[in-house]
């Protein structure tokens, strides 16, 4: 299905005359999901990922980008990655992750990987055309933070009853239903 949405959105843009183009770009984000490293043998997984391969390597002349958001860059196929002209990277810990990085960083500027597994939270190091320099940046926490942080498990574990919701949960499960 996503990569139906990038085949259609790309065909508009490559039949849109070229003065009245809207420049649109795809935020791919679990982007090793659906554009890995590994394609499956599914024709359907491979005819998604070819459409976003055709993107990443055709879509800038039609006015289309392709954001790639992944925490695992080494998932994420090299073809597509290599397409990229500007790269953001938070703190990466993996070595494999930190190698692929590096690999698609000019070699002038390979050494600027290094400081990817020390990054704080919210660091991040900018690398490309969007930057004159590779920069260590630090990401402006959003005013509305999401629900994604780390459960302290520690605090959570040292509650009296950490059985409490797990029964609403199991149901929740069987209804498939939060409410």
């Amino acid at each position: 299905m996503i990569g139906l949405v990038g085949r259609v959105v790309f065909s508009v843009q490559q039949w849109s005359k070229r003065g009245e183009r809207n420049p649109i770009a795809l935020f791919c984000d679990e982007a090793h999901l659906y554009i890995p490293e590994q394609i499956a043998d599914s024709a359907i997984a491979r005819a998604g990922f070819q459409n976003f391969e055709r993107i990443a390597k055709e879509g800038r002349k039609y006015g289309l980008g392709l954001v790639i958001i992944s925490q695992r860059p080494a998932e994420v196929n090299r073809t597509v990655l290599s397409q990229c002209n500007n790269f953001v990277a938070m703190r990466l810990t993996n070595a494999e992750d930190q190698s692929v990085v590096k690999r698609l960083l000019p070699d002038s500027l390979g050494g600027f990987a290094d400081i990817l597994p020390v990054l704080d939270t919210g660091e991040a190091l900018v690398v490309g055309d969007a930057s004159l320099l590779p920069s260590r940046i630090r990401v402006t926490p959003p005013t509305m933070k999401p629900a994604s942080a780390t459960v302290d498990f520690w605090d959570e574990w040292s509650k009296k009853d950490a059985r409490e919701g797990i029964e609403a949960a199991v149901e929740a499960l069987r209804r498939q239903s939060k409410v």
